[in-house]
């Protein structure tokens, strides 16, 4: 099994911690790179028009003059500093040794400055997106030709992918059979996709797979894991041919006519 999952907006400064290690990070192949874009970002976030070039707004501008030093940052677990919906619903906080032990082995946190990392990782609060144009280029142009160092890690695994488009430049191989979770709430049969709760399905896929006692083999596995554990998920429909599949959870709601 392995677990593909994107960064998110909303990250947590550590008050404390070492400062960034990036030698001893997963995935040595991305070291290189991962120190230029440091090195790039730290650059960028000292110029006036940094927040233009890093399209944030006045609102974070402090976390723009922080990344002026943003090697010297103090750095905690990556799954403490992402803070959005998916981490919460997830809850890495309470997962049990066994099951932090395999979230270690088995996700993969995709981000435009690390490239993909351990939850385990020791990483500082950053801002960065995939599409920002640094002097070197921007982020998603240059992970690009290293992503097939990740392949032999996919290789016959399930493959649970709760990225969102920004962050699914490395597509698993043929050999693995590639399940990407989405939410929509239907309405008198009306169907609607909903973005915000698609991330914290995917939090609660991610968890449950996690805390499994063995984890699902098959997408069918993992839907039916989730039926059974979590009371909110109610129907659930896989679609999709061979090794490409969809688990797609269905809200429904109703809206009454007014007489």
């Amino acid at each position: 099994m392995l677990i593909a999952l994107p960064p998110s907006e909303g990250k947590t400064a550590p008050p404390t911690g070492p400062t960034l290690d990036l030698a001893s990070l997963s995935i040595p192949a991305f070291t290189d790179l991962r120190r230029s874009l440091v090195d790039e970002i730290e650059h960028v976030s000292r110029r006036d028009d940094a927040a233009d070039i890093l399209t944030v707004g006045a609102s974070v501008a402090d976390e723009i003059v922080a990344q002026r030093r943003l090697s010297h940052q103090p750095c905690a677990p990556a799954h403490e500093v992402y803070a959005g919906v998916l981490y919460q619903a997830a809850d890495f906080a309470n997962l049990s040794p066994r099951a932090l032990a395999r979230a270690k082995d088995s996700v993969l946190i995709f981000s435009a400055l690390f490239g993909a990392t351990s939850p385990a990782d020791l990483i500082p609060r950053y801002r960065l997106k995939m599409g920002v144009k640094l002097p070197g280029g921007t982020p998603k142009s240059r992970w690009r030709p290293l992503w097939k160092h990740l392949d032999d890690r996919a290789e016959g695994e399930l493959v649970i992918d709760g990225r969102s488009a920004d962050y699914a430049g490395w597509k698993p191989p043929a050999s693995a059979v590639h399940v990407t979770i989405g939410a929509v709430r239907e309405t008198n049969g009306a169907r609607k996709v909903i973005t915000h709760n698609a991330k914290h399905y995917r939090g609660v896929f991610t968890g449950l797979a996690l805390r499994a006692e063995s984890p699902p083999g098959t997408a069918e596995e993992l839907a039916h894991l989730a039926m059974l554990n979590d009371p909110l998920i109610g129907d659930i429909e896989l679609t999709g041919r061979g090794r490409r599949l969809t688990l797609t959870v269905v809200e429904k709601a109703t809206v009454e006519k007014a007489t």
